[in-house]
């Protein structure tokens, strides 16, 4: 056991032998079951603790065993001492999730390397770094006409929009140009957007790493990509939204990690989110047959829990 915990068992015990605590009884000496290498109080403590301990610390058996019988003798008269404190219900819970969470954690390890169905699954939430296929980066003006059926009208001052900025490479001249142009009283917008994919999935840098991608209107997003000449000028697009004339300013190459690369690099993620899958599975079983209330300690232990590779 590792000093703080001994220091730590040693203040507990320390705390409970107050000046009216009395001294524990002394230890007897009576033959053991096979396998026992000490009994303290109604503990026993088996022989293979004792050699997994005194191989883990490089001490002897006896060195082992013990260490053992001191710990063992402060959490006995620990127990007695603070009974009906709560104090070791809650350590001893909180000991529980521990062991709760390693066992969980070796066996989401010993599944074995990812799959491709969990790369790909890693992929999706991070399609922006690993798997990102060509972006275009865009402005645009639209004249906002959300009916089913555009009018004449809104179609004809997105022509005049489209007409006044042909040639336009430079968002800020674009927008200049757009902007310049009668609406006859329609509404019009130009915006200056993130890189949009062809399947209008919007490769946001600031997005929360795993949220779904926010997305544009496939119309715009494919007429987008279809400008030839970057930078360029869109033909005439309409949308739910209205008639759109599109700048395309920028196009972003893909980026794409080959499945070996990237099993390489998700193991660690890909084992975590097994082991909180499997806690997840854990609780709702448990809390289906009876109600559950975390102690503050397992509450911690689950915060910080992580999977060593």
């Amino acid at each position: 056991m590792r000093a703080t915990s001994r220091l730590a068992l040693l203040g507990a015990f320390a705390l409970a032998c107050g000046p009216e605590q009395s001294a524990p009884p002394p230890p007897q000496v009576s033959a053991l079951p096979e396998g026992v290498a000490a009994r303290v109080a109604d503990d026993d403590l088996p022989a293979e603790l004792v050699r997994d301990v005194a191989r883990a610390q490089a001490i002897s058996l006896p060195q082992a065993r013990e260490r053992l019988i001191s710990d063992a003798l402060f959490a006995a008269h620990a127990r007695q001492a603070l009974r009906g404190t709560g104090l070791i219900e809650s350590a001893e819970r909180s000991a529980l999730a521990r062991v709760m969470l390693e066992e969980i954690a070796k066996e989401a390890k010993a599944k074995g390397p990812p799959t491709d169905a969990e790369v790909e699954e890693v992929t999706a939430l991070r399609w922006l770094d690993v798997a990102r296929p060509a972006l275009v980066r865009t402005t645009h003006a639209v004249v906002i006409d959300e009916a089913p059926q555009k009018s004449a009208k809104a179609r004809s001052v997105a022509e005049r929009i489209h007409a006044a900025v042909a040639g336009a490479t430079v968002p800020a001249d674009f927008e200049a140009k757009a902007k310049a142009v009668d609406a006859e009283g329609l509404s019009v917008k130009v915006e200056h957007l993130d890189p949009v994919a062809a399947d209008g999935r919007i490769g946001d840098p600031k997005a929360p790493l795993g949220a779904e991608p926010r997305r544009l209107e496939l119309s715009y997003a494919q007429g987008a990509h279809a400008v030839a000449q970057v930078p360029g000028v869109s033909p005439l697009i309409e949308s739910r939204y209205g008639f759109h004339v599109i700048l395309a300013v920028e196009r972003i190459p893909e980026k794409v990690v080959p499945l070996a690369d990237r099993r390489l690099m998700m193991e660690r993620e890909i084992v975590d989110r097994r082991a909180r899958v499997q806690h997840q599975r854990l609780l709702e079983t448990v809390n289906r047959s009876a109600p559950v209330l975390l102690d503050r300690g397992v509450s911690d232990l689950l915060a910080r829990v992580q999977v060593d590779k």
